[in-house]
């Protein structure tokens, strides 16, 4: 099958059906991706295991919990930058977090949560890229004891509701 990649958008002489294989399903619905080329079913077929990998390796609870963060550190072009976002969960750990600044994998952020009075240092763990948004997994460089603080207490707050 000849067209366009639903995700780079390059021709190509062969694209893959991603509706008609199960493990693309969490792609198909989170990016509407349906046919793509080569490489990007490549680097789709990586990402999809290594969520697999991630979801079995898990231990600690996430908690949906949408704080106001403020991040600063080096953007991929070397450049620093300084940006407000949101968390979309967050654990013992580390959190999700949307992010709009191109960073590498293994980049160094400093976090603070100034309504929880919390200032962190983190790492970029894992990208993901939906369309114009970026969401990171973010993983704290050294356990924290007003991160551990805040989390217990949104964790308190879900479980009473």
């Amino acid at each position: 099958m000849q067209g366009l990649c639903d995700s780079c958008e390059e021709s190509a002489d062969h694209l893959f059906d991603l509706t008609r294989l199960p493990e693309f399903r969490s792609v198909v619905k989170r990016l509407n991706y349906r046919k793509v080329c080569q490489i990007c079913y490549d680097d789709l077929y990586d990402e999809v295991k290594e969520q697999e990998t991630q979801k079995d390796r898990r231990t600690e609870t996430r908690y949906p919990v949408n704080l106001k963060i403020s991040l600063s550190g080096v953007d991929r072009g070397g450049n620093k930058f300084s940006e407000d976002a949101f968390t979309k969960d967050i654990s013992l750990s580390g959190a999700r977090i949307s992010i709009k600044h191109q960073v590498e994998l293994g980049s160094v952020l400093n976090i603070s949560i100034p309504d929880n009075d919390v200032e962190a240092t983190v790492i970029i763990e894992v990208m993901w890229h939906d369309g114009k948004s970026k969401t990171a997994g973010i993983k704290l460089v050294e356990t924290n004891d007003s991160w551990a603080k805040m989390v217990s207490s949104k964790a308190n707050l879900l479980n009473k509701s």
